[in-house]
């Protein structure tokens, strides 16, 4: 267990970036685990910093406010760098934290890739993106772009290729892992699918057609192979979500109970964080899921060197199971 004064809301192996509030107004700070140091990231803009991640030399974070709309970039020196664009859709990749992708106008909406160790940047699209985007730790991109019907691309090593080719109904929300990439694909005004999409495979479809909204990261989410899903049960004559996991080789397992409504926390290792009736719960193939903690809003779960680990307000927890 380890403690901070201040609110958590992003870690790594050995930081913790958290916030506090001095003199009326939000300070982001990095606690180093291994070293004790800690860290107050420089803001001159005089705003009030949000959106914030660590990534591989710092942190990053962004201003929306009525006179300013930036991302910026504290690699540990006197003055962030400032870029164009806006937070609301930034992205880092999720074990490396090497790549950052934002939303930024030049004109027309692209993405900004940014590689954090070579400080280069990257415009991905054709000034048409749309909706959520997600980035891998290979630097592969995936987004929507239109117009209607919106599709799904993907940006890699300096090539990008259009994955669907949808001509009536539109594909919303990609995520990717560098491996696979999952997205919602509509398939009538009222209806769309979880669809799994893999260079060898194509499409596979994870969950059939229904009429709710999926949420990526909720209803779906894809690391290292691995993909968590939901699907419906009815039980009782209540309709609830089930969360499930595809293993790298096709296998399906149920990881959740039928009969209790869950969404997807977080999943790493081949295991996944989910939350059903207020409680965070592990759930992992061919075991019963564990009681990890109480769940509120602002909690936090992170797969670190091969441990669990959980944060909410200023303290991080280790999952022992």
């Amino acid at each position: 267990m380890t403690g901070v004064d201040g609110t958590i809301t992003d870690v790594t192996p050995q930081r913790i970036l958290f916030f506090v509030i001095e003199d009326g107004r939000p300070l982001l700070k990095v606690y180093n685990r291994a070293t004790g140091s800690l860290r107050t990231v420089p803001d001159p803009t005089g705003h009030t910093p949000g959106y914030e991640k660590l990534t591989a030399r710092g942190v990053v974070y962004g201003i929306t406010e009525d006179d300013e709309t930036s991302v910026y970039e504290w690699n540990g020196g006197a003055t962030p760098l400032g870029n164009d664009g806006t937070p609301r859709g930034m992205r880092v990749s999720p074990n490396n934290k090497r790549y950052v992708i934002w939303p930024t106008w030049r004109p027309g909406r692209y993405l900004n890739l940014r590689d954090v160790m070579l400080y280069k940047d990257t415009l991905v699209g054709n000034g048409r993106v749309a909706d959520l985007a997600d980035v891998g730790d290979g630097g592969e991109v995936v987004y929507t772009e239109g117009p209607a019907p919106y599709n799904v691309f993907r940006y890699r090593a300096g090539q990008t290729v259009q994955l669907t080719h949808a001509s009536t109904y539109s594909h919303f929300n990609p995520l990717t892992d560098g491996i696979n990439v999952v997205y919602r694909k509509q398939i009538s005004d009222t209806a769309s699918q979880i669809v799994l999409y893999n260079d060898s495979l194509g499409e596979v479809v994870l969950r059939g057609a229904s009429g709710d909204y999926f949420t990526p990261r909720a209803d779906y989410f894809p690391s290292s192979g691995w993909v968590g899903f939901t699907r419906l049960n009815t039980v009782n004559g209540n309709t609830v979500r089930q969360v499930w996991l595809r293993s790298p080789q096709g296998q399906l397992t149920a990881v959740s109970r039928a009969d209790a409504d869950a969404s997807i926390h977080a999943i790493a290792g081949g295991q996944v964080m989910f939350v059903s009736n207020g409680y965070l719960y592990l759930g992992r193939p061919g075991a019963a899921p564990v009681l990890v903690s109480p769940f509120a809003d602002g909690t936090g779960g992170a797969w670190l060197q091969g441990s669990w680990y959980v944060y909410f307000g200023g303290t991080l927890y280790r999952v022992v199971v």
